[in-house]
């Protein structure tokens, strides 16, 4: 095909593309068929944007036979995915459940889509150009870096290109000619010029692979430079471990994901040094010995992660974050396992090159996996947190009821439903009776109401008073039922449910009675008497300031002057909320 027939093709897909995403935003803004139906929707949506795109990529770089074939699967399963995606949490987690049915696909769902269609794509055009079902390396390489590189590239076109009419829009607007700026707010024109636009940067790079391939040479070089540092710092936290221990990694509770995080740094970085192996591509001795150090790194790195996974599933049992968590650590120790053997191959770590394969169609079969019925996170959390509430393993009160009602889409409302039928067992009655309370909720702050009111007992249990030690909150601030106020979602959960705070007693406004300030974990609010009734007098800013707590709760504190006066202006009161910005 030449290049002109190329270019033509692949504009119309471009203008084709922007022509069904404006329709389709049309329907979506307007409420109406097909954007009423979700299970129909997301896969629409989804098609129109991997179809025209992925053709795009595909023409020119596939024969006929083996471009119809792959753009086909491809969509067959994309629009799947969607589907289901829509189908196992069809109003999404966390979203009050009055709302209307979700009817676009997920943003993790977005995420995959593209990393996986990215890894196959690359996969299928390598193994069509060597006619070879396993292609070699190189072409691997060369091909999955070039569309990398194109996707940057066109991305920061469309960005540029924005910026280049936004500015004339600006100059026209100088001499109240508003007719551009007023055209690029009409979506009818700005969705098929930005597809049209992108389409045109992937074929321009197409065309001039040469161009690309020299970029790809200049970033791959500039990259690997950072692999020393990297290993550097990932040598010292693993050595700084042996003394410190792994306890203050777990009280972080993101410990699992830096480290992963890391992984993915020195195997980006370590392949940026390798390249595609060739010994034109032969890199420094500096780079060749920390190779075999970032190489060896991955491996303590990926128990630790994996470790901190198996830690969590045992006390608290499997999440659908734990799921992707472990999903990811599987990803992770195929690289280290290679990467381990390839420290001792020779010539430098060749083994690099079949693990980064493997690890692909790994990569590969776990997101079709954990996006689709086969390892649905919230199904096989769903599960696995039922299943400990019954045995007894999760008590009753402890149960994270709110989870199967907001965040595990329609697997955890039919266990509510189950749940609240339960018969056998010691706590089968306190089961059913929570389960029913759960389904009655609208939205998630629900959740943190009881079912039925805090005792002043119970309320006095929640809260911990730090300052002055030794005093009682007040019986009237105990008695006060605050689970029946209207804006009772403003207020923390030790006031109506089962979370706790800590209190400090002071007299805030000098005026000899006592207010209450209650800290919790993220968030601070103030009470005070009035009219022998306790009001929220508001939320008080930079208490997660550095040394902040801790100074309250030895009493190291003094009451001062506002820096700032108030204004009075038609009889009204006005004071400016500084910004809760913490000293450096």
């Amino acid at each position: 095909m030449s290049r002109e027939s190329l270019a033509v093709i692949r504009v119309a897909l471009g203008l084709a593309q922007g022509a069904a995403l404006y329709l389709l935003y049309d329907a979506f803004d307007a409420k109406s068929w097909p954007a009423t139906e979700g299970l129909l929707f997301a896969p629409l949506v989804l098609t129109a944007v991997v179809l025209p795109t992925l053709a795009v990529a595909a023409l020119g770089n596939l024969r006929l036979r083996a471009f119809a074939i792959w753009v086909g699967v491809a969509i067959v399963i994309v629009a799947a995915l969607g589907a289901y995606d829509i189908f196992h949490d069809p109003v999404g987690g966390g979203i009050s459940a009055a709302q209307p049915p979700r009817n676009m696909p997920s943003p993790p769902l977005w995420l995959a889509v593209a990393a996986g269609l990215f890894i196959a794509h690359a996969l299928v055009v390598s193994g069509d150009a060597d006619r070879a079902y396993i292609a070699r390396y190189p072409r691997y390489f060369d091909v999955a870096w070039k569309h990398a590189v194109q996707a940057v590239l066109a991305v920061a076109f469309v960005g540029t290109m924005w910026a280049v009419l936004a500015l004339g829009a600006a100059l026209f607007e100088l001499i109240k000619i508003d007719f551009l700026a007023e055209l690029l707010k009409k979506r009818w024109f700005s969705i098929p010029v930005s597809t049209l636009a992108f389409t045109l940067a992937i074929h321009l790079t197409d065309v001039h692979a040469g161009v690309v391939r020299g970029v790809r040479t200049l970033k791959l070089t500039l990259l690997s430079w950072l692999l020393p540092l990297i290993t550097l710092i990932t040598v010292g936290f693993l050595a700084a471990l042996l003394f410190t221990g792994l306890d203050p990694l777990w009280s972080t509770r993101r410990a699992t994901s830096l480290v992963l995080l890391t992984a993915a740094a020195l195997i980006l970085l370590l392949n940026a040094a390798y390249q595609d192996g060739e010994p034109e591509h032969r890199v420094a001795s500096v780079l060749h010995y920390v190779g075999i150090a970032a190489a060896v790194a991955l491996t303590p790195l990926v128990a630790i992660a994996a470790y901190g996974v198996m830690l969590r599933v045992g006390q608290y049992g499997w999440t659908p974050e734990r799921i992707v968590a472990t999903s990811c650590v599987v990803a992770a120790a195929c690289y280290a396992i290679g990467y381990g053997i390839a420290v001792a191959a020779r010539p430098w770590l060749r083994w690099i090159e079949a693990t980064n394969v493997v690890a692909a169609i790994v990569i590969l079969v776990v997101i079709v996996a954990l996006f689709s019925p086969i390892a649905d996170p919230m199904r096989i959390a769903v599960a696995d947190q039922v299943a400990r509430l019954e045995a007894g393993r999760t008590p009753v009160d402890q149960f994270d009821f709110a989870f199967l009602r907001f965040r595990s889409g329609r697997y955890g409302m039919e266990a509510l439903g189950r749940l609240k039928n339960s018969e056998e067992g010691r706590e089968a009655a306190r089961i059913a009776e929570k389960a029913v309370a759960a389904l009655d909720w609208k939205r998630p702050a629900d959740a943190t109401v009881r079912a039925t009111p805090l005792t002043p007992a119970l309320r006095a249990a929640n809260i911990t008073v730090i300052f002055p030690t030794g005093e009682q909150l007040p019986d009237s601030f105990l008695q006060q039922d605050w689970s029946s106020r209207a804006d009772s979602w403003r207020l923390p959960g030790c006031l109506t449910g089962a979370a706790t705070c800590e209190a400090v007693l002071a007299d805030l406004d000098g005026d000899g009675a006592t207010e209450i300030l209650l800290l919790e974990t993220a968030t601070a609010t103030a009470y005070q008497q009035s009219r022998g009734t306790w009001v929220l007098l508001g939320h008080v800013l930079n208490v997660n300031c550095r040394g902040v707590r801790d100074a309250l709760r030895s009493g190291n504190f003094n009451l001062v002057t506002p820096g700032l006066r108030d204004l009075q202006a038609a009889g009204q009161r006005i004071w400016i909320a500084r910004e809760a910005v913490c000293p450096p």
